[in-house]
């Protein structure tokens, strides 16, 4: 009786069913995304790309509020996609011209294009299984059979083990070299800053120009959308090879990843 309950208990997180998304905006129409997931997976089952995380809610919230020219009229490319939310949302509501949903899991995928389909995307928003490390993907078009060039990699709460670092960096670099004009946004959850900071330094030691989104998460109780929990700090970084100074003050980015430490070495950049 009690295996039967604890299987039963099992089959219930995995469950997927229909989650709907809100945008963080007071309107009589918000824009809305519908994904299909298992939102009561835990982070422990190791099956974390059945659900959307925070990091991904967050990211979409600064696309939303103050990112949106990184996307409009931009061809997107996600890495680590999971079910979708991020590319789904980028195609539907913020003008993207073309995504590649991207994820080492075919199974996942399959359901990521079951989700493109329900929200009116499917072509714009397209799926390719890439395994980080491999040389050999393949980023041509499915829908058009033409290769795109891509204006933006997007990734979210894919820095769990540090093991994994040196694929992602590996095909960030092979990302890079392709397409040079290339720009990448990170958003992630800070569990462990040991975690972080092994990747700040991997993004260091491959020549990578790292700087944090100049955005918090608000706190829950003044979220309008996109709701996320704020029990983990959640930080955003915009990633590139060419920098120029910042003028803006959107984004700030120090260069050698230690400001405390080293004060006189750490500049405000942002990508041209």
């Amino acid at each position: 009786m009690l295996a039967r309950k604890s299987m039963n208990d099992i089959d219930s997180v995995q469950e997927k069913r229909p989650v709907t998304y809100t945008a963080p905006v007071l309107d009589v129409d918000p824009p809305t995304v519908t994904i299909l997931e298992a939102p009561n997976l835990l982070a422990s089952n190791g099956d974390t790309g059945n659900r959307t995380w925070d990091a991904a809610l967050f990211l979409a919230t600064y696309l939303f509020a103050d990112g949106r020219r990184f996307i409009q009229d931009k061809s997107i490319l996600e890495l680590g996609a999971g079910l979708g939310f991020v590319s789904v949302f980028c195609g539907k509501h913020l003008g993207a011209r073309h995504v590649l949903l991207t994820d080492a899991s075919e199974a996942i995928l399959n359901t990521a294009k079951q989700n493109a389909e329900l929200n009116g995307v499917d072509n714009i928003v397209q799926t390719s299984v890439l395994e980080w490390g491999t040389r050999d993907f393949d980023l041509v078009s499915q829908s058009e059979g033409e290769a795109v060039s891509y204006d933006l990699i997007l990734g979210s709460d894919m820095l769990y083990e540090p093991r994994d670092f040196p694929a992602l960096m590996s095909t960030s670099q092979d990302l890079f070299a392709r397409y040079p004009k290339i720009q990448m946004l990170i958003s992630s959850a800070v569990r462990r800053e040991e975690t972080l900071q092994s990747f700040l330094d991997a993004c260091e030691e491959n020549s990578f120009h790292v700087g944090r989104v100049l955005m918090d998460p608000p706190p829950e109780k003044d979220q309008l959308g996109f709701f996320h929990s704020t029990f983990y700090e959640i930080h955003i970084y915009l990633i590139t090879k060419k920098c120029r100074l910042v003028t803006d003050g959107k984004v700030f980015l120090d260069l050698m990843l230690n400001k405390q430490d080293n004060p006189s070495r750490s500049k405000a950049y942002v990508a041209n």
